[in-house]
């Protein structure tokens, strides 16, 4: 039977503060973690038994998913004890896969179409088939070479100079055949990109790749995950639609209160008089005072913005307090219960 592997070990430091007390998979995106998202791309391809590798605070992630019967699916967890790298981490699970089995990053949120993939995959009789996507920089990812069948060529990791001949890269989503996991040493780091993909195609492995045609972001720094918000604002990436965890939009009842019709405001806000709020995520619990401006932001549950202040541009983690007459310009990120005092400005 098909099955998914989401690889959502590793504390995300390069995303902190954001992930000092909260694993990757459970940030918010339009008040719903990320991998909720991931979840709803398996389900859509007819795929329901899912493993998550974890080692980060794997008992929260677990807390809110279960068993994933809430959701229509199986969840299975494998917790590393020690970093084995991402095609370490299939080898690790190798006892709960008979078939092929779809691979993703824990930091990417897409609406890639993994049946694409797997229909691709299957015409070529892949052993390994990587879903790539276009960007407008490349240098900082790993760029696929392929030729016009989709067969891959090579791979340059973030390439320099003359070596940027694409801008293809890695989506950090494959489908791997289970003879592949026989490649894979075990009991040391063994990672995808650096370690299997050129091995394997040194050894004549049939690797092809596939464009994803969707939306597609990789979450690995705190701008991209605010932006990834914005664009859930915009309608770029639908929300999931499992009914085991609904979200609904709670604009304030005052005419006093100006709102986006973009923006969403989770439950037992209190908005008081005077506030406008445009492009923003608000979530639950969230206090916001007389006179205050939230644009383009995210603010996780339980903050409060006293009176008078402005926020644009950024992101607050859970419980922040900015202070009356605060201004929180653009491009900041405040760790959970962060305080900003009264009118000062950062």
């Amino acid at each position: 039977m098909l099955k998914g592997l989401i690889l959502a070990g590793g504390a995300g430091s390069d995303l902190l503060p954001l992930t000092r007390n909260l694993p990757k998979s459970l940030l918010p995106v339009g008040n719903y973690p990320l991998l909720l998202f991931q979840l709803e791309q398996f389900k859509k391809a007819g795929i329901t038994e899912i493993i998550l590798s974890l080692d980060f605070q794997p008992r929260r992630i677990r807390d809110v998913f279960g068993d994933g019967s809430n959701f229509g699916i199986t969840l299975r967890y494998v917790v590393e004890s020690t970093p084995v790298g991402t095609a370490g981490a299939l080898k690790a699970v190798q006892h709960l896969i008979d078939d092929t089995t779809i691979v993703i990053n824990g930091d990417i949120l897409t609406e890639a179409e993994f049946e694409k993939l797997l229909d691709c995959h299957r015409k070529k009789k892949a052993e390994i088939t990587i879903g790539i996507c276009r960007v407008a920089d490349p240098r900082s990812y790993g760029v696929v070479e392929s030729a016009d069948d989709g067969r891959v060529l090579r791979f340059i990791e973030r390439p320099r100079g003359k070596q940027v001949r694409t801008n293809t890269i890695n989506a950090g989503i494959y489908i791997i055949d289970p003879e592949v996991l026989n490649w894979i040493s075990e009991h040391v780091p063994v990672h995808f990109e650096r370690h299997l993909f050129p091995t394997a195609l040194a050894n004549g492995a049939r690797l092809y790749s596939k464009q994803i045609d969707r939306y597609w972001r990789e979450i690995t720094r705190p701008a991209n995950y605010l932006l990834s918000n914005l664009e859930f604002l915009r309608k770029k990436i639908s929300k999931p639609s499992f009914a085991a965890f609904p979200k609904q939009h709670h604009p304030p009842r005052t005419p006093e209160v100006s709102v986006s019709e973009d923006s969403i405001i989770d439950v037992q806000c209190t908005i008081k008089p005077g506030v406008r709020i445009e492009s923003s995520v608000i979530g639950s619990n969230c206090r916001i005072e007389e006179g205050s401006i939230i644009r383009n932001s995210v603010l996780w549950p339980g903050c409060r913005v006293q009176s008078k202040s402005f926020v644009s541009g950024s992101i607050l983690g859970k419980g922040c307090v900015v202070g009356e007459g605060a201004r929180v310009r653009k491009g900041n990120i405040l760790g959970d219960r962060s305080t900003l005092t009264p009118y000062s400005s950062i």
